[in-house]
């Protein structure tokens, strides 16, 4: 019988230090190399350790070896899904669906290969929801029936979902920001900004997470934008009242600011330069268009409509906006990713 004991160790070792469990599992390899169990821990070991292609390389050594599991697929298709191979990674999840449609895993992987090459449908929803049903006291498949549903459009089912998963598992970063997200995409940016934050203290190496951070400053903004552009229309006419309207407006961006963010947010705005110099520059545009508002404010006080000396601070407040709209426009045209 083979000796099993380097496999166990393995297993105990592979979730916390899949570098250990790998240097269990080498020379073990070396001495029986037709061990598929083995096979499988070390490509588990090597998605952990960041190198799909070597995981890929045992997987299908251990499939091959055990062609009736759906534990070498199931690899595969992680292996594929990390290295950009979609149509491979789709393809093997529903593979492994066959093989063991009562393993809630394959269900899962069906609709994570769909997210991870986003083209999700609803075949995708019907998967994440069958693993759910198998499995509905794991946190993760909660997470993936409402990352399924959000890109289809499903705010509400996503939204219930992700919070079923925060019930079950409170500091689970994953779901605290996918619900953040949620909450971005219905529109309420306060509980978004709220959750974004506390996913950045729950796990800092989420790297999404400052990039909606920067789209909800941009959400910000661009409401700031809109009061300005009605400053720089109102202002020919009543400069005072469009520099106080320009003026409130920015205090009550500030206080919310203030509130909901506090020193974090702060934090997030100080890296904004070098991490979105096109939001940057939306911003700096519309300070110096509200500024020039402002001064006109000051200088026709008091003084008919349309005083001579101050138009040209009008013309210049427009020019500013139009230059932020600019930044937005190419902002857009290479947006950060909002999502997984």
């Amino acid at each position: 019988m083979t000796d099993r004991s380097p496999v166990r160790q393995a297993e105990a070792l592979i979730e916390a230090s899949p570098a250990a469990a790998m240097r269990v599992l080498g020379p073990y390899l070396t001495t029986e190399p037709d061990d598929w169990r083995a096979l499988c821990l070390a490509a588990q070991a090597q998605v952990g350790l960041d190198d799909p292609a070597r995981a890929l390389d045992y997987a299908r050594r251990a499939s091959q070896l055990n062609p009736h599991s759906d534990w070498p697929v199931r690899l595969q298709t992680i292996a594929h899904r990390d290295l950009g191979h979609s149509y491979d990674a789709q393809q093997l999840s529903r593979q492994s669906v066959l093989i063991n449609p009562a393993n809630w895993q394959t269900h899962l992987l069906v609709a994570n290969a769909d997210l991870a090459a986003r083209s999700v449908n609803h075949h995708s929803l019907a998967a994440a929801r069958k693993s759910r049903e198998l499995a509905p006291a794991e946190p993760e498949t909660h997470i993936v029936v409402g990352q399924v549903a959000l890109d289809l459009g499903l705010k509400k089912e996503a939204v219930q979902a992700f919070e079923r998963a925060l019930q079950m598992a409170p500091d689970n970063a994953v779901a605290r920001h996918e619900l953040a997200r949620a909450q971005l995409r219905r529109g309420r940016v306060g509980r978004a900004l709220d959750g974004f934050l506390a996913t950045g203290r729950l796990d800092p190496t989420i790297r999404q997470v400052r990039a909606n951070l920067h789209n909800i400053i941009a959400r910000v903004i661009q409401l700031l934008h809109y009061v300005v552009l009605a400053g720089c229309l109102l202002s020919p006419f009543d400069g005072p009242l469009a520099g106080a309207l320009v003026v409130l407006a920015w205090l009550a961006a500030l206080a919310w600011a203030g509130k909901r963010g506090g020193r974090p947010l702060l934090r997030v705005l100080a890296g904004v330069p070098r991490a979105d110099p096109m939001l940057f520059g939306w911003a700096v545009a519309l300070l110096g268009s509200s500024a020039l508002l402002v001064l006109r404010g000051v200088l026709t006080l008091g003084k008919p409509a349309g005083t001579s000396a101050a138009s040209p601070l009008s013309g210049l407040a427009f020019l500013l906006l139009f230059v932020g709209a600019a930044c937005t426009w190419l902002r857009r045209a290479r947006p950060p990713r909002v999502g997984r």
